[in-house]
């Protein structure tokens, strides 16, 4: 650059100055982000905090950038696909794909419910847009009323119990 640029001090360059590359190609540099790096400074916390729990629980390799996305959609389905495996040997092939056999393998999850299966419902209701609190794994009475004020919104029979015909993970909207 030197070279390409007599006279030029290169400890003085100004902003809007013109300097000449000579031969140089033209490099693109982009950060380095690993798979499972956190970023900061942009997106939701509590989505955040969401795709850490993935990444932490079932290994989803999620970019923690607190946006919802498709990664974390696909994601929060491959955790359900996991859980209904190991509780109740569902079988399913866990490929973060909402299908017919995903959502006959779907089981009630309701009020008193405590563990994995509670907290990705949790996880889901948030990413629709209806918070149920905090994502602890309880289901409480906040968790209920929240999932009643969804089901009633998306019309479908408010009873506060979450199973095959409420599912949160299809397309990002619970449907019947």
């Amino acid at each position: 650059m030197i070279n390409a640029n007599p006279g030029i001090d290169p400890t003085k360059l100004k902003i809007g100055q013109k300097i000449n590359f000579g031969n140089a190609k033209e490099v693109i540099v982009q950060p380095d982000i690993k798979e499972n790096e956190e970023t900061s400074d942009s997106g939701d916390e509590v989505v955040s905090s969401i795709q850490k729990t993935l990444n932490s629980r079932y290994k989803a390799g999620l970019i923690v950038d607190g946006f919802n996305g498709p990664k974390t959609k696909s994601a929060l389905i491959k955790a359900l696909q996991t859980e209904l495996n190991k509780q109740f040997n569902k079988k399913l092939v866990v490929d973060g794909k909402w299908g017919a056999k995903t959502k006959a393998a779907i089981v009630t999850v309701a009020k008193g419910a405590k563990g994995n299966l509670t907290w990705i419902l949790q996880a889901a209701l948030y990413l629709e847009g209806f918070n149920p609190g905090s994502l602890g794994s309880n289901f409480g009475t906040n968790t209920e009323k929240v999932l009643k004020k969804f089901q009633g919104k998306k019309g479908l029979s408010a009873d506060g119990k979450a199973g095959k015909e409420t599912n949160c993970l299809h397309d990002k909207i619970c449907v019947k």
